[in-house]
């Protein structure tokens, strides 16, 4: 150990003495180690911006999708007509029997809002409180559906960014806003919460109301959601979603209400394009590397032929060739070393910089995740293994050298 630490602080001082020579190939192994670090650390982060996004939009993995088979609200498939409740019961009976704890009534369908600049018409969206976590709603202010929302006189609905300006910003779960039906009816209602504007708004419409789906279901006829779009989501473990569709499929195809189709509906094969354009970035980064690492060889090689005299005269005092070696091989180990801490630490104060991660909210990221130790381990690894790489030649060139070399020079 003691041998150990005194070669790496006589390469320290050595790096002090030739810092001129080498300073131009470790700002390049510098480089590029702040490159595959960022990369690394920025590509895993955009993955998951990607991937929440998509996740917002279509749920986690793995989500399924029960929906009825035909005009199953007309109907019921069976010739009389299946009202919502029983439609509920044979779907969630279902659920309840196959253990599916995570799941929500999914309604899509229109809502007019009473704003002070008049009636304004969003996409309404009946759901229950599991909704929420399945597509990872990001709440700006306020909060997300809860069971106690059920049985509200004045139903709790959440709103986007857009329709809670649009409203007058109304102070969250006390003030009540008015949902318009038909013939001048209307549904005071409380807004609990404000959610990000959805840039996908169904139906091309700008604005957005969550509502609970039992509430949707009482509202006054012509509020636009009494022919809402009806399905249910369950979120199950990805291991066995095929086997949860296939076995929920099977047992509704002969439901009183008619038959369901289940299926997986998340994206989470949507983004596996993505990963291999964060393989090819890496192998450019990797590029930058070897090219880094040549550089500082051959200044090493260079070097080298300057110091036969040096070298020689520790020969004469006892220095062993193994000596001489590790103390040349960790001149470069050190130097990249240090180059590869001050490109990791560049890599991190960019990734984690305040405008890059609102960056990444804008485009999907609800949780930030921490910065990737495999990215910083990845990016010290590589500045080590080029240290090594490009002392290696230069050390066993060292090690050649003889007393006599030394003379001769």
């Amino acid at each position: 150990m003691t041998g150990l630490i005194a070669s790496i602080v006589e390469a320290y001082g050595e790096l002090r003495v030739s810092k001129g020579r080498i300073l131009l190939s470790l700002l390049g192994v510098a480089f590029s180690v702040f490159a595959l670090t960022t990369v690394m650390s920025g590509g895993q982060m955009l993955e998951q911006s990607l991937k929440q996004s998509v996740e917002s939009f279509g749920g986690r993995p793995a989500v399924l999708t029960v929906q009825p088979m035909g005009d199953m609200g007309a109907d019921g498939g069976s010739g009389g007509r299946a009202t919502v409740e029983d439609m509920d019961r044979a779907v969630l009976e279902q659920f309840d029997q196959m253990g599916i704890t995570e799941r929500s009534r999914d309604l899509q369908g229109t809502l007019r809002v009473q704003t002070g600049s008049g009636v304004v018409a969003a996409s309404g969206r009946g759901v229950d409180p599991g909704w929420g976590p399945m597509h990872r709603v990001d709440v700006l202010q306020g909060r997300w559906f809860a069971d106690s929302d059920e049985g509200r006189l004045s139903p709790a609905i959440v709103v986007d960014e857009t329709l809670y300006e649009k409203l007058g910003r109304p102070e969250l779960g006390a003030e009540t806003v008015d949902l318009v039906a038909d013939k001048g009816a209307t549904a005071p209602v409380v807004v609990i919460g404000v959610v990000p504007a959805n840039e996908f708004a169904a139906m091309g419409m700008d604005a957005t109301v969550y509502i609970s789906a039992s509430a949707a279901d009482d509202l006054p006829a012509g509020s636009g959601m009494e022919q809402a779009a009806r399905q249910y989501l369950a979120w199950v473990p990805e291991e066995s979603a095929e086997e949860v569709a296939s076995q929920l499929s099977a047992r509704l195809t002969d439901a009183p209400t008619g038959s369901y189709d289940a299926y997986r509906m998340d994206g989470a094969g949507d983004i596996e394009a993505f990963r291999y354009v964060r393989y090819a970035l890496m192998g450019v980064a990797a590029v930058i590397l070897v090219l880094g690492a040549m550089g500082l060889v051959n200044i090493a090689l260079v070097t080298i032929r300057y110091r036969v005299r040096e070298i020689g005269i520790r020969r004469s005092y006892g220095a062993t060739g193994l000596r001489i070696f590790i103390g040349v091989l960790m001149e470069s180990v050190v130097a990249t070393v240090i180059a590869g801490i001050v490109g990791v630490t560049a890599a991190v104060a960019l990734v984690k910089a305040p405008f890059v991660t609102e960056w990444f909210h804008s485009i999907g990221l609800v949780d930030v995740p921490p910065f990737p130790t495999t990215a910083v381990i990845t990016g010290l690894t590589a500045a080590t293994a080029v240290g090594i790489l490009a002392g290696a030649l230069p050390a066993i060139i060292a090690t050649r050298i003889k007393v006599i070399d030394a003379i001769r020079s």
